[in-house]
């Protein structure tokens, strides 16, 4: 089968020069069930791919891109409209993904908004506001299970004392609906709540209206497809590399130093005492909550319910790993690779397979040796070689030797 390839060098967190491999490969799920190699290749995504027009930073990913150095889990990336069973119209309905024994539940709606009730006894000298209503869920077919179906959007603020109304996205998904962060007619009328939601975490009336600056209270939005990089929590792992923290850290006492120390006294406190937030590995990670697994074997069944009109769609992931080998004769050297990122399209059918390996280069000037070198990727028995599954276990993914 065809292989698309790529490779390139990266610097990895703890500041060893790596040497990057990606072998991806795309395949056509037929009526029967049966995974077949695409007549049109897998691409290699070196941007983001948005859901429409050209700008990313504007709407939400269609997909991300694949030049990720490192991924210590695997992706489950999935593009498809959720269809009520038996194609009858209801107010709501449960769809899943499964792949091998993980499986992620949500729960669909039809349209509802969120109702502003007033204060519960207007002749308080302080009245207090009664909790919100949620309207009835309408009948509904089928909902594309997109950012814009989940939780988040932007908010409606009216600024107390004042006719001023502000709008503040929301920090886990800036294009959805639901987010409400005060509990006012302008806060609440005509508020759409998301079509899309997590079973175990449904929105209530009492849990709608949410603090303002604080993300990690704020429901996660229920996806199927990427995550963006920008929303918590994802974007809490953020920051520094680590080992670039000590060079940051000195770089912001300097610039401590270098103040006045009577008039910003307070600042050069706060400088002085600052650390770098550190790059995690989990921000490569794009998959939404509940989509991100262990390692996978590329074997698994793969299950979608009710995300497809026939209801159910079953079949079993192709099973294939690409043998990569970097170098030829006595030099060359098999880089293990493992399955990161798996990537379905509902209406096209079409199954995306994203391997990757690296491997610790002797120094940064070493590179340009791993790039210009002979490579081949091959599917060899299937699996790689034992070696190369030994290796995978051993380092998950990072070999030495190259």
């Amino acid at each position: 089968m065809d292989w698309t390839t790529f490779r390139f060098c990266a610097v990895d967190l703890d500041g060893s020069p790596l040497g990057v491999v990606i072998a991806k490969a795309a395949f056509l799920v037929g009526e029967d069930r049966i995974p077949r190699p695409h007549p049109e290749p897998a691409v290699i995504r070196e941007a983001d791919v948005p859901w429409e027009g050209d700008d990313p930073a504007a709407v939400p990913l269609r997909a991300e891109s694949d030049l990720a150095f490192r991924k210590d889990q695997a992706d489950v990336v999935v593009l498809a409209t959720a269809h009520a069973p038996g194609g009858t119209a209801v107010p709501q309905f449960d769809v899943e993904v499964g792949i091998g024994r993980h499986r992620r539940v949500l729960r669909v709606f039809g349209a509802r908004q969120a109702v502003y009730r007033g204060p519960a006894n207007p002749s308080l000298k302080k009245p207090v506001e009664d909790l919100p209503r949620f309207t009835d869920p309408e009948p509904v077919r089928k909902v594309p299970v997109t950012p814009w179906a989940a939780y988040g959007g932007t908010a409606r603020f009216r600024v107390p004392g004042t006719d001023t109304v502000v709008e503040v996205p929301c920090p886990t998904n800036p294009f959805g609906r639901g987010y409400c962060i005060q509990n006012s007619p302008e806060g609440l009328d005509g508020l759409w709540l998301p079509q899309v939601e997590d079973p175990e975490r449904l929105l209530t009336p009492e849990t709608l209206v949410q603090e303002i600056g604080t993300p990690e209270t704020v429901p996660w939005p229920a996806l199927l497809g990427p995550y963006g990089r920008a929303w918590y929590p994802r974007a809490a792992f953020a920051g520094v590399p680590p080992y670039d923290a000590p060079r940051v850290r000195d770089l912001v006492r300097a610039q401590a130093d270098s103040l006045d120390p009577e008039a910003d006294a307070a600042a050069i406190a706060m400088l002085r005492e600052y650390e770098p937030p550190l790059l995690a590995p989990e921000f490569f990670q794009c998959g939404a909550p509940g989509l991100v697994f262990p390692r996978l074997q590329g074997d698994e069944v793969f299950l979608l319910r009710n995300l497809t009109p026939d209801g159910y769609l079953v079949f079993n992931l192709p099973g294939v790993r690409p043998q990569v080998v970097v170098g030829e004769g006595t030099e060359a050297r098999e880089v293990p690779v493992a399955l990161d990122t798996l990537g379905f399209d509902t209406e096209s059918m079409r199954l995306e397979l994203t391997f990757r390996g690296r491997v610790v280069l002797e120094s940064p000037e070493a590179g340009g040796a791993f790039l210009s070198r002979p490579w081949s990727v091959t599917t060899e028995g299937g699996r790689g070689s034992p070696e190369a599954e030994e290796a995978l276990r051993e380092e998950d993914g990072r070999t030495r030797g190259i």
